[in-house]
């Protein structure tokens, strides 16, 4: 993720000098968001900045998280919906493409891979306790010797630690009516139209809607649609969303029915995830 702000190069200040002369800031080499000694960089995208950032790909690796909702992430494919207090990490060379709502804050946490050994080769979801949030935009602020930087990034990186829950992955149809029907259901979770509504809405057969479907996501519309409503409801339960009120939100009747379905989907209770994630409220 780039920023007109941050052209390429990221000032971090060394300790100071013993002469009093000015500091001279490490600069990244051009394509590059960490500069050399350091293991790691987080740039801040306030709210009202733009919103969408197109294909992109980066030396670094890459974690990005947001605070005020949600995220929406695409890469390799797959597309991720990515909840308050939880990170994205994104192996070097993955290309991504990243959505937020305007009053979202983003932040890109660029890891140095020529100073941190490869974390995951894959897509995988980080949790953003308040300890790690605290080390990473302390160390974007904070002017501190090279020796407490060096000391505070290695503790970052050792609280990144892999969501132990089910990854919540879409695959979207290409298909220009299959992908109109799979927006509306991410936009609307909650909508319970069946498969028949849906086909007719888009002009197609049911069994000609079914069988593309599968074609195009690997999964049948209702296993689809479980994902989708399951990332629905992550990201509402991090909000700190009471239980009930996330199943009916996602189109679920009975509270019972959305607690088996969750835990059948990423291994763990709704409840138990909220407090994995510090929810409010739970």
């Amino acid at each position: 993720m780039t920023s007109t702000e941050h052209p390429g190069s990221i000032r971090i200040w060394g300790a100071p000098s013993f002469t009093e002369e000015p500091a001279v800031p490490y600069r990244a080499p051009e394509g590059r968001f960490v500069a050399d000694p350091w293991s790691l960089a987080t740039n801040v995208f306030e709210p009202g900045h733009a919103r969408e950032w197109p294909d992109e790909v980066h030396y670094e690796h890459e974690l990005v998280w947001g605070e005020g909702g949600p995220l929406d992430v695409e890469a390799t494919g797959r597309r991720w919906l990515v909840p308050p207090s939880l990170g994205i990490w994104l192996p070097a060379g993955t290309r991504h493409k990243v959505r937020a709502d305007p009053d979202v804050t983003v932040y890109a946490t660029y890891l140095n891979p020529d100073q941190v050994a490869p974390r995951w080769e894959s897509v995988v979801g980080v949790p953003v306790s308040a300890l790690l949030r605290e080390l990473l935009l302390h160390d974007t602020t904070a002017v501190m010797p090279d020796a407490s930087r060096h000391s505070l990034q290695a503790l970052a990186v050792e609280q990144m630690l892999p969501l132990p829950v089910a990854s919540i992955e879409l695959r979207m149809p290409r298909d220009v009516d299959l992908l109109h029907v799979a927006e509306r259901l991410l936009a609307s979770p909650g909508d319970g139209r069946s498969l028949d509504a849906w086909a007719s809405d888009v002009g197609m057969s049911p069994r000609s809607f079914m069988r593309r479907f599968v074609a195009e996501t690997g999964l049948s519309f209702a296993q689809w649609r479980i994902l989708a409503r399951t990332g629905a409801a992550l990201v509402l339960l991090a909000e700190g969303r009471s239980v009930r009120e996330v199943a009916r939100t996602v189109g679920y009747s009975s509270p019972s029915t959305f607690v088996t379905v969750f835990r059948r989907t990423t291994g763990m209770s709704p409840a138990a995830y909220a407090r994995l994630l510090g929810a409010p409220g739970h």
